[in-house]
């Protein structure tokens, strides 16, 4: 089973109720004990957007404007909350459903994933942060990604420093002037498939 997000189409008011749903669901569920990112961040994400929602009732351009950034922000937080519940639940559906997210069936039996392809690590025009982009993987719910810091050796080991359900990626807090290496990982029913092959980039 995979998880369905299910964000797409909702306005403020919708997204915030759903997102009030899932907060209730994960928070003490065993299941998911490290949630990321934090129900807290995802919390504070919802009680702007219902703030927006408030200011905006008056119809201004700018408060409008405000509440389409809280809605994409808090729209992002759930991708990769989905993300990290299709990584722990592994395609078990009371798992899945205990999070609050709902569950598709995957449309065919898919075993465990290839490795991502084509990722690419790529400077950005914002200081502290690195955009990573790959090729999607049919079947995959979610993707892993992992960094390291110093040159990567056969002993190297990846440090996860996100999850999302996109074929990208965006890395900040990165130290200005230093390089970093990347891979990333398909989330699949069967579980965590192999790492990709290793992309690098100065961050600016």
């Amino acid at each position: 089973m995979l998880v369905t997000k299910g964000t797409s189409r909702l306005n403020a008011a919708q997204l915030a109720e759903k997102a009030r749903f899932i907060e209730e669901r994960v928070q003490d569920n065993p299941r998911f004990a490290t949630p990321t990112p934090t129900l807290a961040a995802v919390t504070a994400a919802r009680e702007a957007l219902e703030a927006a929602t408030i200011a905006a009732k008056d119809g201004g351009r700018t408060l409008i404007a405000i509440r389409r950034a809280r809605l994409a922000e808090l729209k992002l937080l759930l991708d990769q909350l989905a993300g990290y519940v299709a990584s722990v639940a592994a395609g078990d559906a009371e798992a899945i459903l205990s999070s609050g997210f709902a569950v598709k069936r995957s449309p065919s039996p898919v075993g465990e994933l290839p490795a991502p392809v084509d990722l690419r690590a790529e400077i950005t025009a914002f200081q502290g942060r690195i955009d990573l982009r790959w090729e999607r993987v049919p079947g995959a719910a979610g993707y892993q990604v992992y960094q390291c810091d110093t040159e990567p050796t056969d002993k190297t080991t990846w440090r996860q420093v996100g999850i999302t359900t996109k074929a990208r990626f965006s890395v900040s807090g990165l130290v200005s002037a230093h390089t970093y290496w990347f891979r990333v990982a398909a989330i699949g029913a069967a579980g965590v498939g192999p790492l990709s092959e290793v992309a690098h980039s100065l961050c600016r």
